[in-house]
């Protein structure tokens, strides 16, 4: 008796994925990097004190949790989008410079919901002669509406923070660059 099984599949096929496996991954990353995107036009927004755009990256029910967690230095929280954009505005109108830095990291994907933890830095100064550096960790969770993805939770961990006075200019020009 012959158990052999006659394959209809060519050896140049074997590793080739069908274009529904193809169009899954397609929106898959298509998804990943929506997330990214998001992520991104936060640090753009809060960089450029940008509050229309701020508040649209956030679903209406949506955390975001600045600290909270044990053996942070603070907490800042708010609730709802329109909460979450008073407060943001709060922390940032009160500054003569802000910029924040983020490299998104592991982004995950299932269905209409999405994860993501990304490592970030910022550098404040003002109202006077305040400052702080930190950097953290942002965890995130998303939610798809409808082509584009918002937050749902945005919780920052501080990871070093640091408020000693740093150099440098803000109105430099640029004139007397050495």
């Amino acid at each position: 008796m012959n158990n052999t099984t006659t394959s209809t599949t060519s050896p140049a096929d074997a590793g080739t994925p069908d274009a529904t496996t193809t169009d899954a991954a397609l929106a898959h990353l298509l998804d990943q990097l929506a997330v990214r995107d998001t992520i991104a036009r936060f640090a753009d927004c809060a960089t450029h004190a940008d509050f229309d755009a701020f508040a649209t990256l956030w679903a209406p029910d949506a955390t975001w949790v600045i600290g909270g967690t044990e053996d942070q230095p603070f907490e800042r929280r708010a609730e709802g989008a329109e909460d979450i954009t008073a407060l943001f505005r709060s922390l940032r109108e009160e500054r003569d410079y802000f910029i924040q830095f983020v490299t998104p990291g592991v982004v995950e994907v299932d269905g209409d919901v999405a994860t993501a933890r990304s490592l970030c830095h910022e550098a404040a100064r003002g109202p006077g002669e305040r400052y702080y550096r930190t950097n953290g960790v942002w965890t995130d969770t998303f939610r798809r509406a409808g082509e584009r993805w918002v937050f749902t939770n945005r919780t920052y961990r501080y990871l070093w923070l640091d408020f000693s006075a740093f150099s440098g200019d803000v109105s430099w020009g640029g004139d007397d660059a050495k």
